[in-house]
């Protein structure tokens, strides 16, 4: 396991930008703030096991940890800039932290005699592997934000222009464009609100900052209408990173931080009205029970494998694959989504009926692998927020190439903004609510060998341009800004 460790340590520092900068976070302050976290979860663990009448407060803690955990390290990673592997922390602070204190007091639909052991069993397994791969996150932390990228007026032309054709189409079609709507709104609306951003004025001028605004709100009002607050919430992480690679500051992260309370109040309010308008009754007075049902459905997890239930070793993995594929021609052999799988434990009423489920990434490891998913998962997870932040980085200092690297971009940060889907639901979702935003981008990306050269024909072209500068054109170009 140290070599393990060791061996995605070093692949997590190498292939980074030449630029970089050096990492940031000294050994002592990783292993001391690691090794605090998971004492203190730890003996909350051994006071449950040797006091089961304290299981409540033991679970607190270890949802206390987790939150400040999380956040702690959302705050930390990347210094002025947002980091995927920032993103995912906050998100487990939120899917596991405040979701346990949220159940702790009723874990009614949690399968067992006793549902708040399990819960805390949950917790524990959750949040340990939440310190571990903040740990590694925090060892391999070292780019900070870039230098500023602003995008040549006719690129920003270009997709302040197409997207709002597409966006048009999507909201003049709607339904009749599912199951692509949401997929095909999203990518237009975040090419817009990107291209504004990065936009010579950006948000100096009051314009840009309406474009935005305004972007923003068609999404929930016309493409998701009162469903999907984890695509709503995709799409403002997504839009947050690329903000913070421009104006970000720590202190802003430190805002944020306080405000998740108000923004996961004002969702649970809008999901909550949302069923109301539709049945005439909620599922629970904060409306926030699609969330915290992640970590609940955990611990019947845990419960089903201590009746003999085995891992799937790796098969629901290849569920993606079915959703691709029309069902006449779906292999027997691929598993369908782990959500419709979990049903048959949580709700076997519902099994069946298309009804789904989440029980979060943690959940989703120890469905494939058991235990051991978890402790493979720490090193693998590392290595992919990370690999997956450097490659956004990269695409967003080529973004002012063309309106093609542009599109690069805007699919990096779609991918990266959709962190939370990996969270709450695992691998299935993410990659999933991908694909229509990857054909959207597609064709988009095919407008462009076509459009140009009619729409703008004073500009030289939309392709890649050369990337890299001569030494010597350099030093010249330096020496004249220099006279």
């Amino acid at each position: 396991m140290v070599v393990s460790l060791t061996l995605v340590e070093k692949k997590l520092s190498a292939d980074r930008p030449a630029d970089s900068d050096p990492p940031v976070h000294s050994p002592l302050f990783v292993i001391v703030f690691t090794s605090v976290c998971l004492l203190v979860v730890i003996v909350a663990r051994l006071w449950f096991s040797t006091d089961s009448s304290v299981v409540n407060v033991s679970s607190e803690v270890m949802s206390i940890v987790s939150f400040v955990h999380g956040m702690t390290l959302f705050v930390f990673l990347g210094r002025d800039r947002i980091t995927m592997p920032g993103y995912f922390m906050a998100s487990s602070a939120a899917i596991v932290g405040i979701s346990g204190l949220l159940v702790i007091p009723d874990p009614y639909f949690i399968e067992g005699a006793r549902p708040e052991v399990y819960l805390n069993a949950a917790l524990f397994a959750s949040t340990l592997t939440q310190i571990g791969i903040g740990a590694l996150c925090l060892r391999s932390d070292s780019t900070g934000r870039p230098e500023p990228v602003v995008l040549p007026l006719r690129t920003v032309q270009w997709a302040q222009g197409t997207g709002a054709v597409v966006l048009t189409i999507a909201a003049v079609l709607g339904d009749r464009l599912e199951p692509v709507l949401d997929g095909v709104g999203f990518s237009a609306i975040l090419l817009i609100c990107v291209a504004t951003l990065l936009s010579p004025k950006g948000l100096q001028s009051v314009w840009n900052i309406v474009l935005v605004l305004g972007a923003l709100v068609t999404y929930p009002t016309l493409i998701i209408s009162g469903t999907g607050r984890l695509r709503a919430i995709a799409l403002i992480l997504a839009l947050a990173y690329v903000f913070f690679l421009r104006y970000g500051r720590r202190w802003m992260k430190t805002v944020g931080v306080i405000l998740a309370p108000i923004l996961l109040a004002g969702l649970g309010a809008w999901r909550k009205e949302y069923e109301v308008s539709l049945s005439g009754d909620y599922g629970n007075d904060t409306g926030l029970s699609s969330m915290f049902v992640a970590i609940g459905n955990f611990g019947s997890l845990i419960h089903d494998s201590e009746l003999g239930r085995l891992p799937t070793l790796g098969a629901s993995l290849l569920s993606p694959l079915r959703s691709a594929l029309p069902d006449d021609l779906a292999p027997h052999w691929i598993p369908e989504a782990i959500g419709y799988e979990l049903a048959a434990l949580t709700d076997p009423e519902l099994y069946g009926t298309g009804f789904s489920t989440v029980a979060s990434i943690y959940g989703d490891l120890w469905w494939n692998f058991g235990a051991l998913g978890l402790v493979i998962g720490v090193p693998l997870l590392a290595l992919m927020l990370d690999r997956i932040d450097v490659w956004t980085v990269r695409s967003y200092r080529r973004a002012a190439q063309g309106p093609r690297d542009l599109l690069y971009f805007v699919f990096f940060a779609s991918l990266l903004g959709g962190v939370g889907d990996i969270v709450w639901a695992g691998f299935h979702t993410w990659i999933v609510r991908m694909y229509a935003r990857i054909a959207a981008l597609l064709l988009l990306w095919a407008v462009t060998f076509y459009s140009p050269a009619q729409i703008f024909p004073s500009y030289v072209s939309f392709g890649t341009q050369e990337r890299r500068t001569s030494p010597r054109c350099s030093l010249s170009r330096t020496s004249i800004h220099s006279e």
